[in-house]
């Protein structure tokens, strides 16, 4: 079995209404720091004065930076997951070609709503290791995907899953970074790609998925 490291975690999940409220203001002031100024902007210093308390105060909760990010991070992944699996819940007795859209608005809509947010949070995934929530969440994404396409006689559905979901998150990671994203298109050309994309795995026409 592969053995994942822990990512960074809160010192503790508060329960009581006073120390909740702390420990989301500490992630609501880690969110607004994310989206003005990216990922560099982010210190525990300035989350803390950002959200009115200590930095001893956030130590309590927080360890360092990093566990807030994960947070922050694991959040986001699981609420596009969420997104994703229910999409693809939808969509298993749809055609394809009404199936794939549906896919795509739920693939953009975290993007399309929070660009800047979600460009910072990716890139502190990347330094970070993936919390065992997180991974689920793939899994979860992943495996509804596969049905879907195996569903409908798509060749090698698991490749295929991959392979849409790489171009997915190419495409939509370009738009980002660009700084002009329109995401509706970007959703119309994710479309184009992946059924362009199914129809040379099933040797026909997209016209006919």
């Amino acid at each position: 079995m592969t053995q994942h490291p822990d990512p960074p975690r809160p010192r503790k999940i508060p329960t009581q209404a006073r120390s909740r409220a702390t420990f989301e203001a500490v992630l609501e002031a880690a969110t607004r720091i994310l989206q003005a100024g990216g990922l560099s902007a982010i210190t525990t210093n300035l989350v803390a004065e950002t959200a009115g308390i200590s930095v001893g105060s956030l130590y309590q909760y927080f360890p360092s930076k990093e566990a807030i990010l994960s947070e922050l991070v694991t959040r986001m992944r699981l609420s596009m997951s969420e997104r994703l699996a229910d999409a693809s819940a939808r969509a298993q007795e749809l055609p394809l070609r009404q199936a794939i859209p549906m896919l795509m608005e739920a693939a953009v809509h975290q993007y399309a709503t929070q660009p800047a947010l979600t460009a910072a949070l990716e890139a502190a995934e990347a330094q970070l290791p993936r919390s065992p929530e997180v991974r689920a969440g793939r899994r979860k994404v992943r495996d509804a995907l596969v049905a879907c396409l195996d569903l409908r006689g798509i060749p090698d559905p698991q490749e295929a899953a991959l392979d849409i979901a790489a171009m997915t998150r190419g495409i939509v990671m370009a738009s980002v970074y660009s700084g002009k994203a329109d995401f509706e298109l970007v959703r119309k050309r994710i479309e184009w790609a992946a059924l362009g994309y199914l129809a040379e795995r099933m040797g026909r026409s997209s016209d006919l998925l």
